[in-house]
């Protein structure tokens, strides 16, 4: 992902750019599913979990922290996977700062 997003900087020198989420990420469910003791994935999936398991667990720090009594199994669930693809929208903000020169200039 770096070396593509570095290509595209150096080449077309955008002035923004944009780093997303989307609600219903799989690799999200799937990195909470194993935060929860799901069966491990195989090892390229493992490669890609560990990205985002570190926003998984400060979403479910968060919301086990921060529960309303009145909220409901799901309510929390979605909470979770809400925070959880923030988080890791920000941490790959991060990620792209810190670690790459062409795209922090």
């Amino acid at each position: 992902l770096f070396a593509s997003l570095e290509f595209a900087v150096a080449r077309f020198a955008p002035k923004v750019l944009v780093v997303v989420g989307h609600s219903g990420d799989e690799v999200v469910n799937a990195a909470l599913q194993q935060l929860s003791g799901a069966k491990m994935p195989s090892k390229s999936m493992r490669h890609v979990l560990d990205q985002v398991v570190p926003s998984c667990m400060k979403a479910v720090s968060d919301a086990d922290n921060d529960s309303a009594s009145d909220e409901t199994t799901g309510g929390r669930q979605l909470r979770v996977e809400q925070t959880a693809t923030e988080l890791n929208a920000l941490y790959t903000i991060k990620q792209l700062l810190v670690h790459s020169p062409i795209i922090r200039a």
